[in-house]
């Protein structure tokens, strides 16, 4: 068996490992430049319940920091 031989969708660096997409306006969200440009907001609860809940900062805005499935308080990503 070799190890750290993965190809395509399978490799570690693959973007899709990292990349969710806005809940409303299906914008792509890259969650490691998001600890950077600090612009993804998720609600704790629907993540952990297996909804992807994940906003880009102008809908999280539009929303007033409140999800709207849940109504819990958004939380930034990179925090």
């Amino acid at each position: 068996m070799t190890i750290g031989l993965f190809k395509g969708v399978n490799k570690a660096g693959h973007p899709g490992w990292t990349r969710v997409k806005c809940a409303i306006c299906n914008r792509d969200l890259d969650l490691f430049r998001a600890v950077d440009e600090k612009n993804v907001y998720y609600c704790e609860e629907c993540v952990r319940k297996g909804r992807n809940a994940y906003f880009c900062d102008a809908h999280a805005r539009n929303l007033h920091f409140r999800c709207p499935y849940c109504r819990n308080e958004l939380k930034p990503y990179y925090s």
